[in-house]
Formats: structure tokens, C-alpha cells, sequence
């Protein structure tokens, strides 16, 4: 079993801070280590996640598709979005978002390292549709999103008055550099193919991209 001690550790802050979340048991369409999906190779870590969940939701806030006995709500949402998503968006595999918005978060198999480990980015599709990379792998990823619960809920300003708060992944970009692989993957140029589509984003869209890694290089070297 591929360990989640992201995934640990953002259960345990659920538990410590009282947070009100749904959360399945796994069940028949848990996924299997390197089994593909639509045609792509499904992450090990989404894997293990959904041989312990069944899925995981934040009221208002953060999701985990639900992959439960009731529904195959991963699938839906891939086949879902597949015939509108342009290339090379529709590539990425979703796996969740922010419940009542159009925000999705999704795996990109095409930067798998040699295990099959995938970066996780944020998929915006409205208007210009693009892409911001948030974690070297998905654990990373509910590690970054444990941190921002406890920047929140550890500063009582933000805890008392919930529109005081920052969003995730936008708002908290020193939270997301301290993903040193990812702030790597982002210096090489790794993203850049999935990151800049001059074809279809406008300047505007392209500058704020340059801007978010722009941001988080500086959060990451200060």
C-alpha cells in the first residue's frame, strides 16, 4: 500500500478542529495500483487513496469525487468533461474541486515520474480555460490543503470570520512553494506545455499564468 501521510495528517486536523466533512467507505470501484482510466494511467497515490475512502467533502469548500456502492462520481466527472475540455486539458484526470464552483483538481499522467506518480494541478475552465500547478504528487497535495486548515484555523481573526480567509489554492502561496518538487518541476519547465496556450488564453490569461509561477519561485527563494 502506497503511504498518504499527507492524507494522515489532513484527517488528523479534520478530528483536531472539528470539521464537519462526508466521507464513504471504499468499495467495488476502488481504483487498482496502474490501472488505467479512459485511457490513461491512473495515479498510485489517487489508488490508495480510494482503497481507504470512498470519497471525502468539504461542506462548501474542498471534494474528493465519491467512488462509493451508490456511484462512480471519479468517472462521471471525467466523461464528463472530456468533450469539452480543449487539448491537452482533457489529458488530465479529475479527481475533485470546490463544491458549487466550476474549479477542478486533476492529476496530469503525462508528467508521471518513473513510479507513476502525478503532479496535481487546478483546472480553471472558465472563460480562458488553464491550468495551475499546486503539488508534486497528490499527497503533497492534502498536505498543502492541511496546512492551509491549520493556518486557518490557527489564527483567530481567519477562524472567526470565514470571509477573512484566504482561498487555497490562490490565496497561500507560500503554503504551495514548500512543495520543493513542484517548485523544481516549475524551474525546469516542466509545466510550461500544459501551462501556456497562446492558441487559446488571452494575454491577460497568459500574464496572470506567468505570474502565479513568477509567485511562487519568489515564495519558494525568500
Amino acid at each position: 500500500m502506497v503511504p498518504l501521510q499527507g492524507l494522515e495528517r489532513l484527517l488528523e486536523a479534520i478530528r483536531k478542529y472539528k470539521i464537519q466533512v462526508r466521507t464513504s467507505p471504499p468499495a467495488a470501484c476502488a481504483r487498482n495500483l496502474g490501472e488505467p482510466l479512459l485511457g490513461r494511467p491512473f495515479d498510485p497515490m489517487l489508488a490508495a487513496f480510494y482503497n481507504r475512502l470512498g470519497g471525502l467533502s468539504f461542506h462548501l469548500d474542498l471534494y474528493i469525487a465519491t467512488c462509493d456502492d451508490q456511484m462512480d462520481e471519479f468517472l462521471l466527472e471525467n466523461e464528463g468533461v472530456q468533450p469539452y475540455w480543449p487539448e491537452p486539458f482533457r489529458t488530465l484526470l479529475v479527481f475533485g474541486g470546490q463544491e458549487a464552483l466550476a474549479y477542478r483538481y486533476a492529476t496530469v499522467p503525462s508528467l508521471a515520474d518513473a513510479q507513476g506518480v502525478q503532479p496535481v494541478v487546478e483546472v480553471d475552465p472558465y472563460e480562458d480555460i488553464y491550468a495551475l500547478p499546486i503539488a508534486s504528487n497528490v499527497d503533497r497535495f492534502f498536505d498543502a490543503y492541511t496546512r492551509y486548515l491549520e493556518f486557518i484555523y490557527e489564527t483567530p481573526e481567519l477562524r472567526d470570520d470565514p470571509d477573512a480567509r484566504p482561498t487555497f489554492p490562490r490565496g497561500v502561496p507560500e503554503i504551495i512553494a514548500a512543495d520543493r518538487t513542484l517548485v523544481r518541476m516549475l524551474e525546469e519547465g516542466r509545466f510550461d506545455p500544459l501551462l501556456f496556450q497562446p492558441e487559446i488564453q488571452t494575454e491577460e490569461t497568459l500574464e496572470y499564468l506567468r505570474g502565479w509561477v513568477a509567485k511562487l519561485l519568489r515564495a519558494a527563494a525568500g
